[in-house]
């Protein structure tokens, strides 16, 4: 297979320009299934809002489907391809769907998959964990400048995704910043709530730390609530990850604490919209794209505010 890497930004270059080259077209494509997990709030609820949102931008004829569990998600499409899709958009529930989804690509119809990788598709789009850790990283240790405590989150229940941006975190702060000291602690999961309870307990052993590294928005506003019941006034700086509204908003607001985010944005399937149209109108486009994390901090948080956003 190809593969590509882009910026966030980039991508929203070739969203722009597929937007010039394909509206005119936009209601002789058929229909668009998007496909994905249920959700009424964060970061999938987000997933859906910005596929919809693209696809009412182009003017597109598209239908959506929710799904509960794998087989929810397998009878979507049945009923997506029972109703004559001319191309599926999907979020897998897991890699679980992949046998399927295989139905989609054996009817010739295109499978544009973003964030979790099954056995085939027409194409593949996610951000890179690995990335975010690396940019978080960069972003702490230069404002740190090579010394100081940083606490690490490790949020083991999410898998690959907590692994991914530890790794990538953890590598470049041996590299460039050997000085300094990294604590680890440990979240169940990325809730708001779980970040209260994980930070309330880090911040009790540790009297003494400069930065936390976090790798998700929403585990950042309960490190924040944590931060404030303490009365904590040593911790200069705190990452996120993710793109969540909220956070963007501590971020526009904080005058005590340096926040930014390291985004892996359910913007990005408004990209996957963008790849299933493309592919519609005969162009050929990679079969796996990369997108490298942007850093969203104070200077910046304003491109990224969007009040209508569930996420």
């Amino acid at each position: 297979m190809k593969k590509r890497t882009l910026s966030i930004m980039a991508g929203a270059a070739i969203g722009a320009s597929m937007l010039m080259g394909t509206a005119v077209m936009a209601e002789d494509l058929g229909q668009i299934a998007i496909i994905a997990p249920a959700a009424e709030h964060g970061w999938m609820a987000g997933v859906t809002y910005y596929a919809e949102q693209r696809c009412e931008e182009l003017g597109l004829d598209y239908k959506t489907y929710h799904s509960e569990n794998v087989n929810d998600q397998a009878n979507n499409i049945e009923d997506a391809l029972a109703a004559g899709c001319a191309a599926v958009v999907m979020l897998p529930q897991n890699d679980e769907v992949s046998v399927a989804a295989q139905a989609i690509l054996d009817e010739n119809i295109p499978l544009v998959v973003f964030d979790r990788k099954i056995d085939n598709y027409t194409a593949f789009i996610a951000g890179n964990n690995g990335s975010m850790g690396e940019a978080s990283a960069v972003e702490i240790g230069e404002a740190l400048g090579g010394a100081g405590i940083v606490a690490v989150e490790n949020v083991p229940s999410s898998g690959s995704v907590s692994t991914e941006r530890v790794d990538g975190f953890k590598a470049v702060m041996a590299e460039k910043y050997p000085e300094i000291e990294l604590v680890d602690f440990t979240a169940e999961g990325f809730s708001q709530e779980q970040g209260l309870t994980a930070a309330t307990d880090l911040l009790t052993a540790n009297p003494q730390i400069d930065a936390i590294f976090s790798i998700d928005d929403e585990s950042s506003i309960g490190f924040l609530q944590a931060i404030a019941e303490q009365g904590r006034t040593d911790i200069k700086m705190m990452s996120g990850g993710g793109g969540a509204q909220s956070y963007f908003q501590e971020i526009d607001a904080n005058e005590d604490i340096a926040l930014f985010s390291a985004t892996y944005s359910p913007m990005m399937m408004r990209d996957a919209v963008d790849l299933a149209v493309a592919i519609l109108n005969g162009e050929e486009v990679e079969t796996e794209t990369v997108k490298e994390t942007t850093i969203v901090k104070k200077d910046n948080v304003a491109d990224f505010l969007d009040e209508n956003s569930p996420y």
